[in-house]
């Protein structure tokens, strides 16, 4: 199962009378970004202290790729075991319908993966085509052939959509010392067509429980879409019409923000990715070849909402591996600060948690008035969209957002990600081998972040890197 950035709720456009009037009452709320300048210019603010503990109470010292995997520290005997029965749901194999096993039985006719975990891996990114699953294909709306999405897996009796296929397109790129990258990206396709398809990589799935409990008015307060400070950062916030509800709400979660509630989010991704549907999303419409088949076989909702409930909880309550900062992270973080990397990437938010320690999202649960705590967590995100550039662009506007727009991707995790430089596969596609080709990559806002980037001396950019490999 993906959380990525699919369509989900209506979008709502800014010009509309009910989003202009909320967006005079939260403009009091626009944060001053970081002044970007000049690279060593001193900043007129008290220097951040990092904090080795990213998700707060939800931090656990443990860095290693199994660390991904463990429940946040929190929680109860009895929560351990509600959080396990959430677990089970979203690691073991749904199988299809009908079977003996009732309560996990549903999947397809049409499906990318038959678990959450078969594109999480162990709770991490998902992997390239060639190594396994966890990419996706996401495909303007409406295609008369695949619909929003490519299901390249099919139950018996079914044909998959088609096969996901690419060419490789290479690069380079001189910086100011010299240095020559090669950079490399993938033109994918369906069954080598003409078909005009956007890649999704399948996300790391820790920490977004807390994501989901900072508020709208603490991501609104980061947002600066006409540049009034004139910083070169135009952020803005995907504002989301709800499919649950109705009410109104920034998006969040996805590479294009497009979706305000992990409940949501993962509802989603069970329909679209693995074919099961529930009480936010009926089934699947028929598309393709096979539609007399289609109808007979999907009329059902294959998941309810009690189960639904315990496979969000779940992924609600992962614990954050720690950081490891030390007195030269620190010197590296004034680098990424000075580099205006910050500016997007915002380092930390204030989350409001319930008391009682396991993390809900069912948004009844959520409604309620059980008493909350604050909680100081580095995500190093402002969840909003920003121009990324014409490089990283889609060949379409997808999810109702601009091609070159993407949510500032979280960075914590990022050192566990990065570890293998055999396999690292950064941005939304994957494309980027390391962490300094995820940094050429950017553009647009970010084109002044990378010259400068490009112009700091071998030594600044060993602590840079430094740094960002102890998030």
């Amino acid at each position: 199962m993906y959380l990525v950035g699919t369509q989900h709720g209506k979008p709502l456009r800014l010009l509309s009378p009910l989003l202009a009037a909320l967006a005079v009452l939260l403009s009091a709320c626009e944060a001053k970004q970081i002044d970007s300048a000049s690279l060593h210019k001193a900043s007129d603010s008290p220097p951040l202290i990092l904090s080795n503990q990213a998700g707060g109470a939800f931090t656990i010292s443990n860095r290693s790729q199994g660390s991904l995997q463990a429940p946040q520290p929190k929680l109860s005997g009895e929560q351990q075991l509600a959080w396990a029965v959430g677990k089970s749901f979203a690691t073991q194999a749904w199988v299809t319908s009908p079977s003996s096993t009732t309560a996990r039985d549903g999947l397809g006719p049409l499906f990318n993966a038959n678990s959450c975990t078969g594109c999480h891996v162990r709770n991490g990114q998902g992997e390239l085509p060639e190594k396994g699953l966890g990419t996706i294909l996401r495909l303007p709306t409406p295609s008369p052939l695949y619909g929003e999405q490519l299901q390249d897996m099919a139950v018996s009796g079914f044909k998959p959509e088609g096969q996901i296929t690419w060419q490789t397109i290479n690069s380079s790129h001189t910086d100011a010392q010299g240095n020559q990258h090669q950079l490399q990206r993938r033109q994918f396709s369906v069954d080598n067509t003409a078909a005009s398809v956007s890649a999704r990589l399948a996300p790391t799935l820790i920490g977004m429980g807390l994501l989901d409990n900072i508020s709208d008015a603490d991501i609104l307060a980061n947002s600066d879409p006409d540049d009034k400070n004139h910083d070169g950062i135009s952020g803005r916030a995907n504002i989301r019409s709800s499919t649950q509800d109705g009410t109104i709400h920034i998006g969040r979660f996805g590479w294009k923000a497009s979706q305000s509630s992990l409940h949501e989010q993962i509802a989603l991704a069970f329909h679209q990715d693995m074919g099961i549907s529930s009480s936010l999303h009926s089934p699947q419409n028929c598309i393709g070849d096979n539609c007399q088949a289609y109808s007979v076989a999907n009329t059902e909702l294959e998941i309810s909402d009690k189960l639904l409930n315990a496979v969000t909880n779940y992924i609600a309550n992962l614990a954050v591996p720690a950081a490891a900062h030390d007195a030269q992270s620190q010197q590296g973080f004034k680098i990424f600060e000075q580099l205006a990397c910050a500016a997007c990437h915002t380092p930390r938010f204030q989350t409001r948690l319930p008391s009682i320690q396991l993390v809900s999202t069912d948004s009844a649960k959520k409604s309620n008035t059980a008493t909350r705590h604050t909680e100081t967590i580095f995500p190093f995100s402002d969840l909003l969209l920003h121009d990324m550039g014409a490089a990283l662009a889609d060949q379409n506007p997808t999810d109702e957002t601009p091609a070159n727009e993407w949510r500032t991707a979280p960075l914590w995790g990022l050192g566990i990600r990065a570890r293998n430089p055999d396999n690292a596969r950064l941005l939304h596609d994957g494309r980027a081998r390391s962490i300094t080709e995820a940094i050429l990559w950017h553009g647009g806002e970010a084109e002044h972040s990378k010259i400068r980037f490009t112009q700091l001396s071998h030594q600044e950019r060993t602590t840079l890197l430094y740094f960002l490999k102890a998030l």
